[in-house]
């Protein structure tokens, strides 16, 4: 698993990248599914955006993991966001090489997260981002986050941008029907159960990401 060099900021950003990232991606994404024809269960895709546990948590509640970085802490197991608080995506190339994505919070989410930031800016807390189960970015809060957008950095491979893109609406789309037909739809079995402690701790283990 790549390794973090930096410390990166949690800011919201509020400049889109251009359409043909795009263009490639959703090119990618009907390729994967003629490949994958032959199944017809509907694959799933989770974003979950984990915060650093407290103390006072406990172990039924956190789990140790490594960071990107090296560094060894404890996340919550349940999740602070997940893909259902996703209204909208915007992917992008990252100076790395790998993908990164501006996620458009909904009202929900995007309370959560300003919360979130205010109460824990300063203190040198991280967020964990997991894209279906894979430890993908981790983000210093260090700023509150007013606009509603979270922004994942870097770490995601195209197939993985390439399943955002099809599973949730473009920004500034939104309202199109080809759009709105995208959006997942909520399940309150999904976002209650929080993942399985296992889950966090293969997370937090070095792995080649996919191609």
């Amino acid at each position: 698993m790549q390794m973090l060099s930096r410390t990166i900021r949690l800011t919201g950003m509020r400049s889109f990248p251009a359409k043909a990232l795009v263009a490639t991606l959703f090119a990618a994404c009907l390729s994967s599914a003629f490949a994958g024809g032959a199944n017809k269960k509907k694959e799933t895709f989770s974003i979950r955006i984990h915060g650093e546990a407290s103390p006072e948590d406990g172990e039924k509640f956190s789990v140790p993991v490594v960071l990107l970085d090296g560094r060894k802490t404890t996340l919550a197991i349940m999740p602070l966001l997940s893909e259902h608080d996703i209204r909208s995506v915007c992917p992008f190339k990252a100076p790395d090489g790998s993908g990164g994505a501006y996620l458009r919070l909904d009202g929900h989410g995007s309370n959560l997260l300003t919360e979130y930031s205010i109460e824990h800016m300063g203190r040198n807390k991280i967020l964990a981002v997991m894209v279906n189960g894979r430890q993908v970015a981790d983000l210093v809060v260090d700023a509150p986050v007013k606009d509603g957008i979270f922004v994942i950095p870097s770490g995601m491979t195209m197939v993985e941008e390439a399943k955002l893109v099809s599973a949730f609406p473009l920004m500034g789309q939104e309202n199109k029907a080809s759009q709105k037909k995208k959006a997942q739809p909520f399940s309150p079995t999904d976002i209650m159960l929080p993942p399985k402690a296992s889950d966090l701790k293969n997370a937090g283990m070095p792995s080649a990401p996919a191609p």
